[in-house]
């Protein structure tokens, strides 16, 4: 059964490439290419992720510093659950205020 099964993912390996169209020459992206709400949600989206490098460690140390005082209390997994879900809201605001900072300039430039 090993054998039929590496045959088979061999055989998907080296068969794939034979069916790729290769592109020859790069097409820069039309003007109208993509919809405006696309490239709004493709900037919320890098500035969410992005700012998860920065808001996680910070919400690490507020729970560190939480627990510290006896604040919180859990264990594990749930703790960084709950670090994980204190960095995730931060990252929201901080790309939901980009939004709206964004929709507002964009309304007074018009």
């Amino acid at each position: 059964m090993k054998r039929v099964l590496v045959l088979f993912l061999t055989f998907c390996v080296l068969v794939a490439p034979l069916s790729a169209e290769a592109e020859l020459s790069y097409k820069p992206y039309g003007e109208d290419e993509f919809p405006i709400w696309t490239m709004k949600l493709r900037r919320a989206e890098s500035l969410f992720f992005g700012s998860m490098v920065l808001s996680l460690p910070l919400s690490v140390l507020a729970w560190n510093l939480m627990e510290s005082a006896g604040w919180v209390q859990a264990d594990g997994i749930q703790e960084f659950g709950w670090q994980l879900l204190i960095a995730s809201g931060l990252s929201l605001g901080i790309s939901t205020a980009d939004w709206i900072i964004g929709e507002v300039t964009d309304a007074e430039a018009t």
